[in-house]
């Protein structure tokens, strides 16, 4: 098998990114160290993320999410009157410890 180092990948004009075609895959237990915006169209898949900040159109899987949830937004929501209809229709109330 062949090898090729290089300290520096950059496209063929050097003023743009570089376009993997075909795809890339990091071998397990490695690490990918991205400065700047990570953009992904299609499917990422990964078992651990470290970010500060992520902005994530679409859907969102997880086996867990960390933190309250108290800034979340756009989130469906039941009003009181259901809660309170369906509290009643599974026997729950206010006095049940």
């Amino acid at each position: 098998m062949s090898k090729i180092k290089v300290n520096s990948i950059v496209n063929k004009n050097d003023d743009g990114e570089v376009e993997l075609t075909r795809g890339a895959t990091i071998p397990s237990g490695q690490q990918l160290t991205v400065t700047g915006n990570f953009n992904v169209t299609g499917i990422l898949t990964a078992s651990n993320y470290d970010v500060t900040n992520m902005s994530v159109t679409g859907v969102v899987t997880a086996t867990s999410f960390v933190g309250d949830g108290s800034a979340l937004t756009s989130l469906p929501s039941v009003s009181s009157g259901k809660i309170i209809a369906y509290k009643r229709i599974l026997g729950y109330d206010e006095y049940r410890a």
